[in-house]
């Protein structure tokens, strides 16, 4: 027993030097990161607003004379020229108004006729004292107020025909059926309280009306570029231009209407579609872009880290036009920086990196060219 108490000590002696001697732990890797270099192209100064697309042309087509509606021609969808019967309207008691104002017509006639003979009749008779002067000048007077009445009555008939004319509804311009609103049989005409019979569009081509504020109207001018996306025609941009600006301000929205005309050959387009409008009101030549998820914002202020030899610099950043997917940076960055753009989360001012350019830090893939 005493034999084994010296080998227990030494053990234990053993034991605790080990414990007080160097330590052995492994060191962390610095965060491995993704660069790019900043990029630089010309950035478009854009306005921006939601739209939707209207037809270039519009004309709600009525009657103008009370009657009932006898036959529509046309439905929604058709095609139609200017000048195309669409309907016809069959009249009341127009004919027989129109028949009457034609018998008074005739009575004028032959009141001028008889009127016209009298007078000449008298001018013969008067230089030989049968006729005096007083009876010349009420034939002349009785011929001027036939004539005044004939004037009348050809007018009357001239109105009244135009008024039977107009029972055919005929269309106003060029292009297609939106609606079809009455039905045959329906009691038309402007005191009928029914409306209007179709609604014709004009359709090759579309405008657009873009509310612009206040703060950027000064940079709008007739004649700039515009674009056009539709959530119809995804992956389509549509060119167009401005061709109008209103004189005044909406006093409720404060906003200025600019007008932009959108050709449409195909017939693709259609009224009602909604999309986004922008106006190119100025370019940025050669302006510095990010990724837009390079860039952290705090505390309103905006910032990237610029990789400097093996080390990141939290660098703060101006930022321009937001393109979406990509920012412009006015401030704060120069040609040839390379920024980082995938695993930021992790890093602060000063921290070593391992830095790959263009490569996913987590899988080592190389990265999709980016579009900006």
């Amino acid at each position: 027993m005493k034999t084994r108490l010296p080998c227990l000590a030494a053990a234990a002696l053993a034991l605790a030097c080990g414990k007080g001697g160097p330590a052995t732990g492994r060191t962390r890797p610095p965060p491995a990161v993704t660069v790019s270099d900043v990029r630089q192209k010309d950035v478009p100064v854009e306005i921006r607003s939601p739209v939707d697309l209207r037809p270039i042309l519009q004309a709600d087509v009525g009657a103008k004379t009370l009657g009932y509606l006898d036959v529509v021609l046309v439905d929604r969808g058709d095609k139609v020229k200017r000048g195309q019967l669409l309907a016809v309207v069959r009249p009341s008691d127009l004919p027989d108004q129109l028949a009457a104002a034609r018998g008074v017509l005739a009575q004028a006639e032959a009141a001028v006729a008889l009127a016209r003979a009298n007078k000449e009749r008298a001018e013969r008779l008067a230089p030989g004292g049968f006729v005096s002067q007083q009876e010349l000048q009420q034939n002349e007077t009785g011929l001027a107020s036939a004539e005044a009445t004939l004037a009348a009555a050809q007018a009357n008939v001239g109105a009244l025909a135009t008024r039977l004319g107009e029972m055919r509804i005929e269309s106003p311009l060029d292009g297609f059926v939106s609606a079809r609103k009455l039905d045959p049989g329906a009691l038309v005409g402007p005191t009928a309280g029914t409306g209007s019979i179709l609604t014709v569009q004009r359709l090759d081509v579309l405008r657009v009306f873009v509310p612009v504020n206040e703060r950027d109207v000064s940079r709008l001018q007739v004649g700039q570029e515009a674009r056009l996306d539709l959530d119809a025609l995804p992956g389509r941009s549509i060119a167009g231009r401005v061709v109008r600006i209103s004189p005044a301000f909406d006093p409720v929205a404060r906003t200025l209407d600019a007008e932009i005309h959108v050709q449409n050959p195909d017939g693709a387009l259609r009224p009602g579609m909604y999309g986004r409008a922008a106006i190119v009101t100025d370019v940025h030549k050669d302006a510095m872009v990010v990724p837009a998820s390079a860039v952290q914002l705090s505390n309103d202020r905006a910032y990237v880290f610029v990789l400097k030899g093996e080390k990141v610099a939290r660098t703060r950043v101006q930022l321009g036009v937001d393109g979406g997917d990509w920012l412009e940076v006015a401030s704060g960055l120069s040609p040839g920086d390379q920024i980082v753009t995938a695993g930021m989360d992790v890093l602060s001012d000063g921290v070593p990196v391992r830095a790959r350019k263009d490569v996913d830090p987590f899988s080592g893939r190389p990265l999709a060219a980016s579009s900006n």
